[in-house]
């Protein structure tokens, strides 16, 4: 048996992994080890601008209708709110593998120019809403709710 000087360095770096894989044990508790929710910060998005217009794209799949999601814009934020909800209700011990999220999502973004937001229009179609602001030079005013098409 080879002697091995003793660095305390070490047995922290062994406790701190003992204390992950506790916790990753405890909060991953009857579910699939690799389980990841799908929108922990929201939905992806894009936003880009136009001489005239900002745009917001944002991958919001699995909302069924319009009515389930929330949008407001004000001179220089976009705000997206939703909520998935599952198609039926089934008994959590009945699961074998889960990974739909499931939940409401709220995302607050910047925009890279002040716009308008009364003049702001909204389309939901196959997981996709887009919204269009346009552009302004001017500032003040309060945040707008957009109706979605």
């Amino acid at each position: 048996m080879a002697l091995v000087p003793w660095d305390p360095f070490r047995e922290l770096a062994q406790w701190r992994n003992d204390m992950n894989r506790f916790f990753e044990q405890a909060l991953t508790k009857g579910r699939d080890p690799g389980y990841i929710p799908a929108y922990p910060q929201g939905p992806r998005v894009d936003i880009y601008q136009t001489p005239e217009e900002v745009v917001c794209t944002a991958e919001i799949p699995g909302v069924e209708s319009k009515e389930q999601l929330d949008v407001k814009v004000t001179e220089n934020t976009i705000s997206i709110k939703g909520e998935f909800k599952r198609a039926r209700e089934t008994e959590e011990e009945n699961y074998h593998h889960a990974e739909r999220f499931y939940g409401t999502f709220s995302r607050v973004l910047s925009l890279p120019a002040e716009v308008k937001p009364e003049g702001a229009s909204a389309t939901y179609k196959n997981g996709i809403l887009e919204v269009r602001v346009p552009k302004t030079t001017r500032g003040g005013g309060n945040a707008v709710k957009v109706d979605i098409h």
